[in-house]
């Protein structure tokens, strides 16, 4: 028995005539057939001829999500409807000024899975597991780990938590429906309070990434909203070495701004045996304003597909004219330079892109520090590190600047009365000439 137009489209995109092949139908009668199926079958772009597909419902929604993009000003923009398939993937549908990275690396809207922007908005690392230990213990469905959940899980949750998502986006009806709420105020004084809140399982604020325990908050009296990573309490050698790494990170944020590159802005604040480094946002703007951010990797994912090192994935998405030479330029100084202060944490997860028109544009350097002296699997290893030129210096006459940065960086660290004997005695030089 031949197929009905429905039932042959639940199963893939097709052409007119391939549909007619199937059921059998006339070209009128397939025409309207599918003027009847309305809303629920999208024509998709570029073909010739066209091909046409079915949409579905999904993440407890309907089958066309809004996609919106906050501004600077708090203000809402409609940028795109996300239209979950029936046989599976997800189609991009514009909407006015839709910034043409968001169709992906093929340029038509098609996605096999999740679009890589939203898939950029799950919960990640030591926040990201607090949230989805809560979301388990309140559904069997959701992982208690955010590295097992499917685009189902994460579609779920945007569109249930959307209101305080990394970057500017917002998902799904609800995202439109919400009454904008003031952001908590907090001062660095409830910063101890919050600390043992998060250790305690509460999840204040957006979920950052990265493994270290953090929260976010907004500081009312300077509109600034932060990331505030923390140490262990007390003295022992595991509090001791992460308090050095914070350390090197505030410095290494100092040494990158003195030389004019993109670096978050930091402080240091030390309370109740415990201290505290905080960074200031930069996908957010005063009390409501936001700003585009994607992690390299999901960007890599999506339109390069190499999975290591910045240098060679923004040059990658420079041949696509997706970020401009000056961006690979400052990629590669800042990578050369996290090689010279023990960086081993330079994955493309630590590194953002913002959109800008239909490119890529660098966002600040954060998460920079002496990570290669960090704990590994609970023991404290003693302080060693010798600088590898083979991995840091490839740059020519612009090799004694990144020398001149990193020289700054160690001294900044060794004069900081902050640091431990033990990393200060290291005496770590990078005075070597270049082969």
């Amino acid at each position: 028995m031949p197929l009905s137009i429905l039932e042959y489209l639940m199963r893939g995109p097709a052409t007119s005539k391939e549909i007619q092949a199937e059921t059998g139908l006339s070209q009128t009668a397939v025409s309207r057939q599918l003027r009847a199926l309305g809303d629920t079958m999208i024509k998709l772009p570029g073909g010739r001829p066209p091909r046409y597909v079915m949409t579905r419902n999904a993440f407890g929604g309907d089958d066309k999500l809004p996609l919106i993009i906050v501004d600077p000003y708090g203000n809402t923009v409609l940028a795109a409807y996300i239209r979950p398939l029936a046989h599976g993937g997800f189609f991009v549908e514009p909407a006015t000024g839709m910034p043409a990275v968001l169709l992906g690396e093929s340029g038509n809207g098609l996605y096999e899975d999740l679009p890589y922007f939203l898939s950029d908005l799950s919960p990640q690392g030591f926040l990201g597991r607090q949230i989805a230990e809560e979301l388990s213990s309140k559904s069997n469905d959701f992982p208690n780990d955010p590295r097992s959940w499917n685009a189902n899980h994460i579609g779920r949750y945007l569109v249930s938590n959307g209101d305080d998502l990394p970057g500017n986006f917002k998902f799904g009806e609800q995202a439109i429906l919400r009454v904008r709420r003031k952001p908590v105020i907090v001062s660095e004084q409830d910063y101890p309070a919050l600390a043992e809140s998060v250790m305690n399982g509460v999840i204040p604020g957006s979920s950052a990434g990265g493994e270290q325990p953090k929260f976010t908050a907004f500081c009312g009296d300077r509109s600034a909203h932060v990331i505030v990573k923390f140490t262990p309490k007390g003295e022992d050698e595991i509090a001791r070495r992460w308090r050095d790494i914070l350390i090197t990170e505030y410095h290494a944020t100092e040494a990158i701004h003195s030389e004019n590159f993109p670096a978050a802005k930091t402080r240091l604040l030390e309370m109740k045996g415990r201290l505290f480094l905080e960074s200031q946002r930069f996908d957010r703007s005063g009390e409501y304003g936001r700003m585009s951010m994607i992690s390299l990797q999901l960007v890599d994912a999506e339109f390069t597909g190499l999975g290591r090192d910045w240098p060679r994935v923004l040059f990658a998405l420079h041949k696509k004219n997706l970020v401009s030479l000056e961006h690979i330029y400052d990629t590669q100084f800042l990578w050369s330079f996290g090689h010279l202060i023990n960086n081993t944490d330079m994955h493309l997860g630590n590194l953002s892109l913002s959109i800008e028109g239909d490119v890529f544009r660098l966002l600040p350097i954060y998460d920079m520090c002496s990570m290669g002296f960090a704990p590994k699997a609970g023991e404290v290893l003693p302080y060693s590190f010798v600088p590898d030129k083979n991995k840091s210096l490839q740059f020519g006459e612009d090799t004694l600047l990144i020398k001149k940065m990193a020289h700054d960086f160690w001294e900044r660290v060794t004069q900081d009365e902050r640091i431990s004997d033990a990393l200060c005695l290291q005496n770590i030089s990078c005075t070597w000439e270049p082969d």
